[in-house]
C-alpha cells in the first residue's frame, strides 16, 4: 500500500494526532520523500481541534475501506506539502500488526465503560 524511501518509524509525528509526517516536496526546510501510495481517495472531512477545526482529504485502503492517510489540501496525492499516515494504520511487513498499533486502547475502552 505504501512504498517509501524512508523507516517510518524515523520520521517526525504530528502532535496534533500523532500522525506520521511525509515531506511531498522540496523545500529550504528539507527534501522531499520518494514514496507511492496505493489507496482510494475519499472525500474531505472537518476535524474538530483544540485551536479551531481542520480540513482533511482521506485516503482509504481499497481493500476493506479503513482511513491510512490524509493531507489538509485537496486530492490529487502530493499537491500540498506534506501526506499523514495515520499512526497504526500500516505496518512494516504485511499481516504483522505492530505493537505500537494499539496505542491508547486501554483508555478508549476505559472511556467506554462510563459511558
Amino acid at each position: 500500500m505504501l512504498v517509501v524511501d524512508k523507516n517510518l518509524n524515523k520520521l517526525p509525528r504530528r502532535r496534533t494526532d500523532g500522525a506520521i509526517i511525509i515531506r511531498c516536496r522540496d523545500s529550504p526546510a528539507g527534501k522531499g520523500a520518494v514514496f507511492k501510495l496505493n489507496a482510494t481517495q475519499a472525500g474531505p472531512l472537518m476535524i474538530k481541534r483544540s485551536n479551531g477545526y481542520e480540513r482533511q482529504w482521506r485516503y482509504t485502503c481499497p481493500r476493506c475501506s479503513l482511513p491510512v492517510a490524509y493531507q489538509n489540501v485537496p486530492h490529487p496525492i502530493k499537491s500540498g506539502p506534506y501526506i499523514y499516515v495515520i499512526w497504526g494504520a500500516m505496518t512494516m511487513m504485511q499481516g504483522k500488526v505492530p505493537q505500537e498499533a494499539w496505542e491508547g486502547e486501554d483508555e478508549v475502552h476505559e472511556g467506554m465503560d462510563e459511558a
